[in-house]
């Protein structure tokens, strides 16, 4: 394949992948006031704590295996990558079976301590989530590693519209209860998956794959992927940290506002999960293809940064309005989103500046890196939120996701060596920061509007050489005649 065809098809994938995004981010942001209208912020606090369990138990489940699959899908022979589905498979339905079974035997004791209650129901519809949840991502994975970018758009499109409509259904049947989210997500994981799983059933045709054996790779992707799962369970630690202080200092009121607010925030988590998609797969690829072309590594990172500071920006000039539509019960989240949209901005940028850990397969550092910012937030949070709650929670847990991205991009670094343009990026952080204190503590909603654009406009001209690239590409992509080829060698070649 010559770079024409090559630059061509990566840009097909993008935004096959993209236009998926964001439909499912406008699914979002249509269905989300809907949501805090038919739930009260204390029925939004416990679906919170209840979908902060099944994270968990999905993560030691997973054992790291979906991370071992994505790292050596690529140097498995295209003909061998279902048995290597199924080899990963093993050790996650064993550890389900297991937890299940412990769960079940103990379902009083465990009920108590999760849920203050003790229901065997509430225990089966945890374990029916979490198995919905292992073959959810398994059968996504499979799309996404085939870098699939329209069917896994389908897909992402199809969990917002189907999880939406589950809400209506269940609200209307259930009312002001906090089961109705979680009926509605476990009918859009049955219906998602089967489909998904349908399309790709070649790759789950286990009854093709005879006598298959565990061998010594079994063991290297359980090294591998070892460090990556406590990694996951420190990661959310690092992330519930923040709803379990405020449940314990301000309670399921405050504990449901924060987590109305972080809905806003998961519209951008949207573009992250996609963004996501994308890149891992693509960034194995031309790392495997060529270890030293590093300036598309930097080109992608200039990029990505300067649109992700953009759309948080925008996010923290609106944020007035968009809390507006969910309610007056939600009116005080407002304070609480503009330090949170540091999580989609740090997490996404620094899935780029972070692949020197992950090519060299130096995975221990994610677990360091973890439990050190993971300790920073947790600290923050016993200062902030018996002070000023909810709002205090969002500043620590902003705050310590720049610290995860300066961590992530350091040790990265160290292993393999790409100049991804961090003043820039530090200067702006530096400015969105500064931006964000006065929109958490200050109400003057055209003073934070002027300064908004100020910023807008700063980043602009700090990323201005990013931007001519970008407006050449689409004039470029417009024209008749170009089908954006000239457009991936710039993106290879010049940008700085």
């Amino acid at each position: 394949m010559n770079k024409k065809d090559s630059g061509n098809k990566i840009l097909s994938k993008f935004l096959s992948i993209s236009v998926g995004s964001w439909i499912a981010m406008l699914i979002g942001f249509l269905s989300t006031p809907v949501i805090t209208r038919l739930l009260s912020p204390e029925e939004f606090g416990k679906v919170s704590l209840f979908l902060l369990v099944v994270e968990v138990l999905t993560a030691i489940i997973l054992f790291g295996s979906d991370q071992s699959f994505i790292r050596f899908f690529y140097e498995e022979q295209s003909n061998k990558r279902p048995v290597l589905l199924r080899k990963s498979l093993y050790l996650p339905l064993l550890l389900y079976a297991g937890i299940a079974l412990l769960f079940l035997c103990f379902y009083q004791i465990f009920s108590r301590l999760l849920f203050s209650e003790s229901s065997l129901y509430l225990i089966g519809l945890l374990l029916v989530y979490v198995l919905l949840r292992i073959f959810s991502t398994w059968s996504s994975l499979v799309i996404r590693m085939q870098q699939k970018g329209k069917l896994f758009s389908l897909i992402q499109v199809l969990n917002k519209l189907i999880e939406f409509i589950g809400i209506l259904v269940f609200a209307y049947l259930l009312g002001d209860q906090y089961e109705v989210l979680i009926y509605a997500q476990i009918t859009f994981m049955v219906i998602v998956t089967i489909i998904a799983i349908s399309i790709e059933f070649h790759f789950w045709d286990f009854s093709k794959q005879k006598g298959v054996k565990l061998d010594s790779t079994f063991y290297e992707r359980i090294k591998y992927g070892f460090p990556l799962m406590i990694t996951l369970l420190m990661t959310l630690a690092f992330q519930s940290v923040d709803r379990i202080t405020i449940r314990i200092w301000a309670g399921y009121n405050e504990v449901g506002l924060y987590f109305a607010a972080f809905k806003i925030i998961a519209l951008l988590n949207m573009l992250q999960i996609n963004f996501t998609a994308f890149w891992t797969p693509l960034s194995y690829e031309k790392y495997k293809k060529n270890p030293k072309q590093t300036q598309f590594f930097h080109n992608a990172h200039q990029i990505v940064a300067y649109s992700m500071l953009m759309i948080a920006v925008i996010v923290l000039m609106s944020k007035g309005i968009i809390i507006a539509l969910l309610g007056a019960e939600y009116q005080q989240a407002e304070h609480i989103v503009p330090f949170l949209v540091f999580i989609p901005l740090m997490y996404t940028v620094s899935e780029i500046s972070v692949i020197g850990i992950n090519f060299y397969k130096k995975t221990g550092w994610h677990i360091f890196i973890t439990i050190f910012v993971f300790a920073v937030n947790l600290l923050g949070n016993i200062l902030l939120v018996p002070v000023i709650g909810a709002v205090g929670a969002a500043v620590s847990t902003g705050l310590s996701y720049i610290l995860f991205y300066m961590l992530r991009t350091y040790f990265s670094t160290r292993y393999y060596k790409v100049d991804y343009g961090t003043k820039k990026f530090s200067i702006s952080v530096s400015c969105l920061v500064m931006y964000a204190f006065y929109a958490t503590f200050y109400k003057d909603g055209v003073v934070s509007f002027l300064l908004g654009i100020t910023l807008l406009v700063v980043i602009t001209l700090i990323y201005y050489q990013v931007v001519n690239e970008i407006i050449n590409y689409f004039k470029k992509w417009i024209n008749k005649g170009n089908t954006g080829s000239d457009v991936y060698e710039n993106f290879d070649d010049r940008t700085r």
